[in-house]
């Protein structure tokens, strides 16, 4: 039995994940405290992965490698961390291959987070049968992996096909979190939508002004009630996200777009929407490129680590 730990290093929540034989057979979730930095979280990591291994009845010798998963961009040749966009700054720091060397003896590799979801639903999710996919989450923050013919984009520097959620959909639009002006992640991401709707001016009287809390579950239940505001903060983000998309397809020419991320709760409105638009506006003359919605949302993650590890052993 090959036995791998997948490690899910997100902004609000880290997923652990005990993968045997390709099954996960046991999962677990610790608080992230992204601000305070990748080294105070290490401790707890190791507590978590000795008690899984324990309650497991494995040991060190039983664990063929971790597969790690990053929200930035990773050097998945040195298996370390190159740049953060205000989560875990010190990551570049870290030598997370010498970590897993001196606390299991086994080896560790790093990609990704996009990536390493997209090898999670390529391998065991809805994009099964596919050699050319394009994965895009919709969340705090807007991220892509691309596979090519069987084969992730990387490119020289490690951020080919990650960075989608930064492709530039408004010239006049404010300033990124990255730097750059009207991204589609400036223009309709979890951490933009709050202002969204408050900058608009039938915000006064609009239902939304009674929530307490501005997310996209509020969003799509007042656009459903037939609120004006969130009606067309939503039309916004469903012709951000399409124009955003079409990028995408027109650059990396997939066969079908996997969509991920919370937001996707709300898939039987999302995929109609988008499908419609790009159908009509993409590019496309082999044919018409499908939407579909990742199978393992909450543990694509930690499949796909699995497989980095796997893939880099075999």
């Amino acid at each position: 039995m090959t036995n791998t730990i997948g490690i899910d290093l997100g902004g609000t929540v880290i997923k652990i994940g005990l993968v045997q034989d390709g099954v996960l057979t046991d999962r677990r979730e610790m608080a992230a405290q992204s601000a305070s930095g990748l080294k105070s979280q290490l401790p707890d990591l190791e507590r978590n992965i000795h008690a899984m291994l324990k309650s497991n009845q494995l040991v060190q010798k039983d664990l063929l490698g971790i597969g790690f998963s990053f929200a930035g961009l990773v050097d998945s040749r040195a298996n370390r961390i190159i740049s953060t966009n205000q989560k875990y700054d010190d990551g570049p720091d870290i030598d997370l291959v010498a970590w897993a060397k001196n606390n299991w003896d086994c080896p560790l590799f790093a990609e990704n987070d996009a990536r390493v979801a997209l090898l999670g639903e390529w391998q065991h999710g809805i994009g099964r049968g596919w050699e050319n996919i394009v994965m895009v989450t919709l969340g705090t923050g807007i991220g892509s992996g691309v596979l090519i013919e069987g084969r992730l984009l990387r490119g020289k520097h490690f951020q080919a096909g990650n960075l989608s959620g930064h492709f530039t959909v408004n010239h006049r639009g404010g300033k990124c979190t990255c730097g750059n002006i009207g991204c589609m992640e400036a223009e309709t991401s979890t951490w933009k939508l709050p202002d969204l709707i408050r900058s608009h001016l039938g915000f006064g009287t609009s239902t939304l002004q009674k929530e307490n809390t501005l997310d996209f579950e509020a969003l799509f239940r007042h656009a459903a009630s037939g609120d004006l505001v969130a009606t067309e903060v939503l039309d916004h983000c469903f012709s951000v996200w399409s124009a955003g998309i079409i990028t995408m397809i027109h650059a990396f020419d997939p066969e079908v777009i996997i969509l991920s991320g919370g937001i996707m709760k709300s898939a039987p409105v999302i995929i109609p929407q988008l499908q419609t638009r790009i159908s009509e506006y993409a590019w496309t003359p082999w044919g018409k490129v499908q939407i579909l919605v990742a199978q393992n949302i909450n543990d694509a993650a930690l499949y796909g680590a699995d497989y980095l590890v796997r893939s880099q052993l075999n």
